[in-house]
């Protein structure tokens, strides 16, 4: 029997219902000792407060344990210290993120690989050290709020980065995608997010309220459907370090990690704005509060979706991430690690790479509790009967969902509209006249919910049925997603 590929395993991109059934075996996760938080949001701490702790940029001592260095942030008596404004500029231009901030740099590119190889900076990041469990719950706090905000206001979005592929392969003139796709600088700004924008961008902004925290937060790296947790990690120290596993690995996700002393005790904080955790997650060495432990992160009538966060046994360098989705009285499991030992430097020249020729596209809006409530989403395959998904929030709490062909939205000659209105009238006019009235209407109400004009939205759908048609590209994109998934199915 042939085996399974990740990419049929996973089946979707975050937030959405996933396209097939997974395993229901698979691993769990210890339920931590001590205190567990009942409430959703904040994960540990108070709201209301008013002040930040002041987190000094003072190196101090070194662990016992792993000699990694650590920056005092909280002193005992809990008074805030001097500090020197980091603006957030060191950061983030107004659409564009400084590179060399977030240390990222281009991968080893190996002939016949259908990828550029993962690299990670030689060194940890310094561990942020506070000596009080309450100082932390407040920093807790104060990071969720920007993160829950960040997340209202941003969207998840592979539409336009594919968008932007296919104009640009079609620019070139050329007729070899892989070939392009070899040269081609993946576009990250601050408008059209994914999970590693969304990760830089979390970064930019809690450098405005919390300075010295954003000097502690690092990119690291996440592979996706992992079967099992103990042959990838001896896989992967089968060398001094993880590179020397890196032609196997996929790495198609990227967040947030903060290596963390919390009372003495070490851990780490999570931040994953990608797959629209609201949480600031926490991770503790001994399982003990402020560990998180599992948690909801989306309950809708027809599927239940938890996570949890753990260090894993077979090595303190990997982070477990287990997720388990109810439907009914069907329970899947699926497993994800995340690599926290060192930065990850090829966030953009990997992760983002990979992304742009998944086969599954999507644009989402979430509101402050990580919920997606509106958007479109679409499997990139073959054929004129492709179609993609709208779907928002309707009347009484209801969610509307419509399947749409692509071919609903091609462009087609121009309608004249009497007594000269105005060129934006004549626009909208021509949109809804082009359009079946019932589509019309849930293109205009999904455009109100995604902060766009209904003639922008079309623009956009029409963009997307011109890539659609386009089946020389359509196929050359499958065809390189299929060599990636190739090479990371043993994991």
């Amino acid at each position: 029997m042939e085996r399974e590929t990740k990419a049929t395993k996973r089946g979707d991109e975050p937030g959405l219902t996933k396209l097939q059934d997974r395993s229901e075996f698979g691993p769990d996760c210890p339920v931590p000792s001590g205190r567990q938080d009942g409430g959703y949001v904040p994960t540990v701490g108070r709201w209301g407060c008013e002040s930040v702790v002041g987190l000094p940029t003072t190196p101090g001592g070194v662990t016992q344990d792993d000699h990694r260095e650590t920056s005092r942030c909280i002193g005992d008596d809990g008074a805030a210290a001097e500090l020197a404004l980091v603006s957030s500029t060191r950061w983030a231009a107004s659409d564009s993120y400084h590179l060399m901030a977030f240390d990222q740099q281009n991968g080893a590119w190996p002939i016949h690989h259908p990828l550029p190889l993962p690299a990670w900076s030689d060194t940890p990041k310094l561990r942020l050290v506070v000596d009080k469990v309450w100082q932390y719950e407040e920093l807790v706090a104060i990071t969720e709020t920007v993160l829950q905000r960040m997340l209202e206001e941003t969207f998840y979005d592979t539409v336009h980065n594919f968008l932007d592929l296919h104009g640009a392969f079609r620019r070139s003139g050329g007729s070899d995608l892989r070939l392009f796709f070899q040269h081609y600088t993946p576009p990250v700004n601050r408008r059209h997010h994914m999970c590693v924008s969304l990760a830089m961008e979390i970064v930019a902004r809690l450098a405005d309220v919390v300075p010295a925290l954003a000097e502690h937060l690092f990119i690291v790296s996440c592979e996706e459907a992992v079967e099992a947790a103990e042959p990838y990690i001896a896989n992967c120290h089968k060398g001094r370090h993880l590179d020397v596993a890196a032609h196997s690995l996929e790495k198609e996700h990227a967040l947030i990690a903060v290596h963390i002393s919390v009372a003495g005790r070490d851990g780490l904080m999570i931040l994953d704005p990608g797959y629209h955790v609201a949480r600031a997650v926490t991770v503790m060495k001994d399982l003990c509060y402020p560990h998180t432990g599992w948690f909801t992160q989306s309950d809708e009538p027809h599927c239940r979706r938890e996570y949890c966060y753990t260090l894993s046994p077979h090595s303190g360098n990997f982070v477990e991430w287990s997720e388990r989705t109810t439907r009914g009285t069907v329970v899947a499991h699926e497993l994800a690690l995340i690599y926290v030992e060192r930065p990850y430097r090829t966030a953009i020249d990997v992760t983002v790479r990979r992304n742009l020729v998944y086969n599954f596209r999507s644009l989402l809006a979430r509101d402050a509790k990580g919920r997606v409530c509106a958007g479109l989403y679409f499997p990139v395959v073959p054929g004129p009967e492709a179609q993609l998904t709208l779907f928002y929030d309707g009347v009484n709490n209801a969610s509307v969902k419509v399947k749409v062909k692509f071919s609903t939205f091609n462009r087609r000659d121009s309608i004249k509209v009497k007594n000269q209105e105005t060129t934006e009238k004549k626009h909208l006019l021509q949109g809804l006249q082009l359009l079946p009235e019932t589509v019309a209407g849930h293109v205009k109400n999904l455009a109100k919910q995604l902060r766009m004009e209904f003639e922008e939205l079309l623009e956009l759908l029409q963009d997307l049925a011109d890539v659609a048609a386009d089946q020389d590209f359509v196929q050359q994109t499958l065809a390189i997603n299929e060599t990636i998934t190739e090479m990371s199915a043993d994991n």
